[in-house]
């Protein structure tokens, strides 16, 4: 589970199948002192999460493909929780 805040949106014209219906989000790790830390990612957002909310997201893909219902969808990532 990684600490991320969210800092845009993903929109796809052309995208896997499994992936209709989920909204996507931009989502940058966070280390200890609240800094961004590597790459940004996307992740699938259950939650309804807004900009710039923190969340916590999940790295285990087999719950990702699981939660779209494909286990052949490119997805890895999904936001597991907003940080109040």
């Amino acid at each position: 589970m990684l600490h991320c805040q969210v800092v845009g949106n993903a929109v796809a014209t052309a995208k896997h199948n499994s992936l209709d219906g989920f909204k996507m989000l931009l989502c940058q790790q966070l280390d200890a002192e609240q800094q961004p830390s590597g790459t940004p990612f996307i992740a699938i957002d259950l939650f309804g999460a807004g900009m710039h909310q923190k969340v916590f997201v999940s790295t285990d893909g087999i719950g990702a493909r699981d939660i779209v219902h494909d286990q052949h969808s490119p997805i890895r990532m999904f936001i597991q929780g907003i940080i109040d």
